[in-house]
């Protein structure tokens, strides 16, 4: 329904103006054509990879008080970012998704600009084409469409950028100014990994000039990490250091902790601020997309649970705004050294497991659980699934309660 003979390619082909899609009669089969070549290709269909591969990611940023910020960029579903822009974005793969970070050390309104336009720029070309996409065409889109934002920008030495492009199993790195993208595997396996790919953005100045890889994902990647040309050139930290700095973090579903702890070694070794990482998790599951679903593992019933009840280790900022704050002494440690000094307690946490957590509970947390008795110390009590029904604690508390492994 909806096609009309068009007369301009003969009989077997009907066209329809509403969908921009022609079809052939005797196949059965829909093209659409391609503005590059004027040519008829056939249209591409998304196949959905989730079944078999879930992406999760996150970043952390560290400025100088009152400087200029570098920015982050993460979209974990594409299609519907997509759809909210009223595009057509069903000929790709599931899952899409797209992270980004964005330097600011030249300049901080230069790096806002960039991360608020990027994607904004990409979507619609990505959606332009919806026919199958080859490798080559990701590659040239996303540098095409870099280069043009530094020209729009007026960056005539172009951005500082990285960005990470998953549609299905495919992933597409590019990188410029200076920042770089690290993809790693379970395993370290050494320098030079067979998972590892590194893409690393030329420095600015060079012309615009932007490096970019597509690959095909398999079930032995972990993950990817995205960072800036100052942690890049920190001292020490090579790209190998950088994968081994994050791959546990990684691999234990803590993206943001990976990033943290990139951050403070390039800050410890000297790299200037402001600087920005982003990591990125794959997750896998079955490895034939095709075949049937398998029976739920009873560890997923946790996805389904209602209530849980959890512990936890409260460290105060001077950014703290709570109204139970109210009275005590304002703390002098920033966001980041706390997060820093919780990051630094997990090794100590998972090898003396409850006994560990109920003595730091007690010597380092800032919330009044800490005074409960035995292995009640730092107890939330039981927490339901909407954040509204918790009277104390904060939605975001609630969210990452249930993201834990029961």
């Amino acid at each position: 329904p909806g096609f009309v003979e068009d007369p301009r390619l003969g009989p077997e082909w009907l066209y329809s103006r509403d969908r921009d899609i022609f079809l052939h009669a005797q196949t059965r089969k829909n093209y659409v054509r391609d503005l590059t070549t004027n040519e008829l290709v056939e249209m591409g269909h998304g196949r959905d990879f989730t079944g078999v591969l879930s992406v999760h990611g996150d970043a952390a940023a560290t400025v100088k008080p009152g400087g200029p910020a570098s920015r982050h960029v993460i979209i974990n579903d594409l299609h519907r970012a997509a759809a909210s822009m009223k595009l057509d974005f069903a000929h790709h793969d599931s899952p899409a998704a797209m992270f980004a970070i964005y330097d600011g050390q030249s300049s901080g309104a230069m790096a806002e600009a960039a991360a608020k336009s990027l994607h904004v720029r990409l979507l619609p070309k990505l959606a332009q084409f919806r026919g199958d996409w080859e490798n080559e065409r990701l590659e040239a889109v996303i540098t095409d469409t870099i280069k043009n934002l530094a020209l729009e920008l007026g960056a005539e030495a172009g951005v500082s950028l990285a960005v990470a492009l998953l549609l299905g199993s495919r992933l597409t790195l590019a990188a410029t100014g200076g920042a770089m993208c690290l993809l790693f595997g379970r395993d370290s396996g050494g320098e030079g990994g067979m998972d590892d790919v590194d893409v690393a953005g030329p420095g600015l100045g060079a012309s615009l000039e932007v490096e970019s890889h597509c690959c095909v994902l398999e079930d032995s990647h972990l993950g990817v990490l995205l960072a800036v040309d100052a942690v890049r050139r920190a001292q020490g930290l090579s790209a190998s250091r950088l994968r081994a700095l994050v791959r546990g973090h990684v691999s234990a579903e803590r993206p943001r902790a990976a990033c943290i702890t990139v951050l403070g070694e390039a800050v410890r070794t000297g790299a200037s601020l402001p600087v920005v990482a982003a990591a990125v998790r794959f997750g896998w599951t079955r490895q034939d997309p095709d075949a049937p679903a398998p029976k739920r593992p009873r560890a997923e019933a946790a996805g389904r649970l209602t209530k849980v009840r959890c512990r936890h280790i409260l460290l105060r900022h001077n950014s703290c705004t709570s109204q139970l704050d109210r009275g005590k002494p304002k703390p002098t440690r920033t966001a980041g050294e706390a997060e820093e000094l919780l990051l630094r307690l997990l090794p100590e946490l998972a090898l003396g497991g409850a006994a560990a957590f109920t003595a730091r509970c007690k010597k380092d947390s800032d919330c009044d659980t800490n005074l409960r008795g035995g292995d009640l110390a730092g107890d939330l009590g039981w927490l339901d699934r909407d954040p509204a029904k918790n009277r104390k604690v904060p939605a975001s508390v609630v969210r990452a309660a249930f993201t834990l492994a029961v």
